[in-house]
């Protein structure tokens, strides 16, 4: 874990301020394993706070002409996490919030530049709860090397995610709408919106999937 790492009480009670993190472009880059809710309240945080939303497996799609499966199939798991490596090492925004593959934590030259250009959120889960959600994880497109269990895969993981994380969020108990505000709430204690002068507290329900599906709807009719 990076130091001046905050860790989000599981109550959400209100912690003690934290030192300043630099703004780092005003990205927001989210981390965690498959199946944690990154796109979900990666969305919910960019609706809200009228940011930009990206998603890194959709972008290796774009570049690749192929999906994240597909890519798995046809290069094995080193060949991917080399595409999703250069792929990801090559983002450049601002603005905007990166919610990203939950092998990207392989990629050195990837994850330089995504903590070069953003504050990096860890999304932790337990691992019960994570195997309840995540039944299917080769049809998930996870990255699974041969004979490696999920377990394997989350205990090989969770190192590389508290390493690179600036903010951790611990979800164990909480709905997308819940975690979004959390993560939010961490951002903004951390110094993260203090140039933004148009965000300040946000409601809960601006984190809502009605708020999100709002401003979606607004966002197609001015195309």
């Amino acid at each position: 874990m990076t130091e001046g790492t905050q860790t989000e009480a599981m109550r959400g009670e209100a912690a003690a301020d934290p030192s300043p993190l630099p703004p780092k472009h005003r990205n927001i880059i989210l981390i965690g394993m498959p199946a944690v809710g990154k796109t979900t309240i990666g969305r919910r945080i960019a609706a809200a706070a009228d940011m930009t939303f990206l998603d890194t497996d959709r972008i290796i799609e774009a570049e690749t002409g192929k999906t994240i499966p597909a890519l798995l199939h046809e290069h094995g798991t080193d060949g991917f996490l080399a595409i999703e490596n250069r792929i990801c090492a090559a983002v450049d925004v601002t603005d905007s919030i990166i919610a990203t593959g939950g092998s990207v934590v392989y990629g050195k030259d990837a994850m330089r530049k995504l903590s070069e250009i953003g504050t990096v959120v860890y999304l932790k889960l337990a691992y019960p709860l994570l195997q309840k959600r995540l039944r299917t994880p080769r049809e998930r497109g996870v990255v699974l090397r041969r004979g490696q269990s999920l377990y394997d895969l989350y205990c090989e993981r969770v190192p590389l995610y508290e390493k690179y994380a600036d903010i951790v969020i611990d979800e164990r108990t909480c709905y997308p709408t819940q975690t979004a505000e959390r993560v939010y709430r961490a951002l903004r204690r951390s110094g993260f919106f203090c140039e933004r002068k148009s965000v300040g507290f946000l409601p809960r329900t601006l984190f809502s999937k009605k708020a999100e599906e709002q401003k979606n709807a607004e966002q197609k009719k001015k195309q």
